[in-house]
This record gives C-alpha cells, structure tokens and sequence, in this order.
C-alpha cells in the first residue's frame, strides 16, 4: 500500500486494502468525515421516519428511539453492503447485498 507524503491525515487506515474496502473508509481523515456527514443525515431523517411511524415527539425534546433505530439501521446495511460489495469489486449489484442485510435485520430471508 503506497502511503501520501506529508498527510499525516491521508495515510490508509490499518488493515485497508485498495480492493476490499472504499475510498471514503480507508483513510481516516475521509472516514471521519463521512462519519460526520451521516450522523448529520441520520438527525435529517429522523423526523420524516417518525412522521411516517405516526409518532409524535414525546413530552421532551427527544425523537421517537424507533425512528433513532430504523434510521441507524438503513445506514449500517448501507455500510455493510457497500463494503461487500467494493470487496467483490461491484459486483453483483448494491442493491442485493442490502437486501441480504436488511433481510438479515428482519429476521429472515426476503
């Protein structure tokens, strides 16, 4: 693996390969700005789910813990299939390795 001189920000992470795992999750600086970006999408999404689940906002300022939960959910399946996918170098499509693992969360096989 070929280190960036001089980006003490830009060296891979430990144990990432350039085939098995994507951009944005090999280097640390670009993780953790991903990391940023979704926790800032979850906190957006939030609300529309729990408007959707028919809830509304309990007596304090906190948001329904199920809309916390589905939220986090989607975007663990979404981590997880991108990376079995960049790991099989795009193949299959996306959308089947998220389908396992949302299938996997639901408790069967869809």
């Amino acid at each position: 693996m070929r280190r960036i001189r001089g980006r003490p920000d830009r060296q891979p992470h430990p144990g990432a390969s350039a085939g098995a795992v994507p951009t944005h999750l090999r280097y640390s600086s670009l993780h953790a700005r991903y990391i940023e970006k979704r926790l800032r999408w979850q906190a957006e999404l939030v609300p529309v789910v729990q408007a959707r689940l028919g809830a509304a906002s309990g007596p304090g300022p906190d948001p329904d813990p199920r809309a916390q939960a589905i939220v986090a959910t989607v975007f663990a399946c979404v981590d997880t299939a991108t990376e079995l996918w960049a790991r099989h170098d795009g193949r299959p499509d996306l959308a089947d390795p998220y389908d396992e693992c949302l299938a996997a969360v639901r408790g069967g096989r869809d």
